[in-house]
């Protein structure tokens, strides 16, 4: 059996590919060349770690501890879900910490830091935060007749 026919024709490859590799012989369009680096463009301004919590009215306690219950019922759930084929674990995981950050001021701040490489995903957390904050809130705090 031949393991090398010709070694001859391996050795110009390796000379073509380091040629190919040197940075100073490519030819870049005019366009390109006068271009700005993607890195100096407008600067993203991330979302600022101090956090101010608004005052919210308090749930009433049996719903802070279904909130409570819920809450990490999800986190387990997607938590499963990050090996189990079917379920969203990472958004699951993403719902049940904010269901948690409904009560909990601690786990509010640490998705705060947690999330503030990613702003919009921010946003639709803390929109779906005040929607059901509210929505709780107006479920057990209806006017007496």
């Amino acid at each position: 059996m031949v393991l090398f026919v010709n070694s001859r024709p391996q050795v110009q490859n390796l000379q073509c590919l380091e040629e190919m590799l040197d940075p100073k012989s490519y030819e870049f369009p005019p366009e390109v060349e006068s271009a700005e680096p993607a890195d100096a463009a407008a600067p993203v301004e991330p979302l600022p770690l101090e956090i101010r919590v608004e005052p919210r009215p308090p749930l009433p306690l049996g719903i802070r501890v279904g909130i409570f219950i819920v809450g990490w019922l999800l986190i387990l759930v997607g938590v499963a879900g990050l090996v189990l084929p079917g379920i969203q674990g990472i958004a699951t995981i993403l719902i049940g910490a904010a269901l948690l950050s409904l009560d909990n001021e601690l786990i509010y701040r640490g998705l705060r830091r947690g999330l503030a490489r990613w702003p919009n995903l921010w946003r639709r957390i803390e929109h779906f935060r005040e929607k059901a904050h509210d929505r709780i809130h107006r479920t057990f705090h209806r006017a007496k007749k």
